[in-house]
């Protein structure tokens, strides 16, 4: 018969403490589906209203015992005797709920990121359930007998990439608000964070229509939407010549339409040499939300991303998608 050696010992002692801390605190995510709170999930502690209530009885009970006054047992007792109800009648609200995942948002970096989960009453109300992330502010429901009930969760989202929902407590001081009694959930939830579109960033990049777009018959159903600042490498014939030969400097002219300003093509590599990687992505996020804005197909091109043309919600959100998941090093 073998024995296990240290290492080994080591192993199974670091599994137990692993597997009783996720059982008491669900420090990972694993909530998969549907939870009903029982009494193994369910704590309770007295508030500090609780705690200075049970003080003073304490020191009502010592005073009716060394003046032997039967009045003050009585008192005593009563509310001793409404303390241990209350702490029944708080567990009772909080025993029973099931709580599923809905769904998680999106958002910009720097906004909040909003998750929704739902919460089953059962057979019986509950009143005064309270629901917090492990940031944000707490929200709070009341449940009829029955009733499911979404709620939301949003939860400061700071840069972009994926954003857990992290752990959620869900807990109540019903009725008297001297016992609290909580529960943890832990989903397994994420919802994509954008990158912030760049504040004051450079109109969409010119569509590319070949050397000669003056009479092509792409600008035949667009109109003049006014003048931008000239950036080089803008054909001649959309330079705004009358402005320039007043002396008001070296505008081009700016087309909304089906074909006004071509196709937008957003490549990685055509963006200023001196920019760093989160503010190119912040800017392709501008230019990805004036194209929308525009009803203009646009493609993306990023190390390891190719967007073909096209256009609509779907094809924004694979665009934003892409940005929020680049990677954080560097790329020139």
């Amino acid at each position: 018969m073998t024995t296990p050696g240290i290492a080994g010992l080591q192993t199974q002692a670091r599994s137990w403490t692993q597997r009783v801390r996720q059982r008491v605190w669900r420090l990972a995510p694993g909530d998969v589906e549907r939870v009903v709170l029982r009494h193994s999930r369910i704590y309770i502690l007295p508030t500090p209203r609780g705690v200075a209530l049970m003080a003073t009885l304490v020191i009502m009970l010592l005073t009716a015992m060394n003046y032997a006054l039967s009045l003050g047992y009585a008192l005593t007792f009563l509310a001793g005797g409404m303390v241990a109800a209350a702490l029944l009648a708080t567990f009772r609200n909080l025993a029973g709920i099931a709580a599923s995942p809905l769904g998680a948002g999106e958002a910009f970096a720097g906004g909040e990121l909003e998750f929704t989960l739902s919460l089953a009453s059962g057979s019986r109300q509950r009143i005064g359930i309270t629901v917090a992330g492990r940031q944000g502010l707490p929200s709070s429901v009341d449940l009829p007998p029955g009733a499911t009930r979404p709620i939301a969760i949003s939860i400061p989202a700071p840069k972009r990439g994926r954003l857990g929902l992290g752990r959620v407590s869900v807990s109540s001081n019903f009725p008297l608000g001297i016992w609290r009694a909580w529960a943890y959930v832990h989903f397994p939830l994420s919802g994509t964070v954008f990158p912030a579109p760049e504040a004051g960033a450079p109109p969409l990049p010119p569509g590319r229509h070949g050397s000669y777009v003056g009479r092509s018959s792409r600008l035949a159903d667009t109109e003049l939407a006014g003048l931008r600042e000239y950036e080089r490498g803008d054909a001649q014939n959309r330079i705004a010549w009358k402005a320039v030969a007043r002396g008001a400097g070296w505008y081009s002219k700016q087309f909304e339409g089906t074909g006004g300003g071509g196709t937008p093509e957003l490549h990685w590599a055509e963006m200023p040499v001196s920019l760093d990687t989160e503010t190119r992505l912040s800017r392709f996020t501008a230019w990805v939300l004036a194209a929308e804005r525009t009803a203009r197909p646009f493609s993306l091109h990023m190390p390891g991303t190719a967007l073909p043309v096209a256009q609509g919600a779907a094809h924004r959100r694979a665009a934003l998608t892409a940005l929020a998941l680049f990677p954080s090093a560097s790329v020139r």
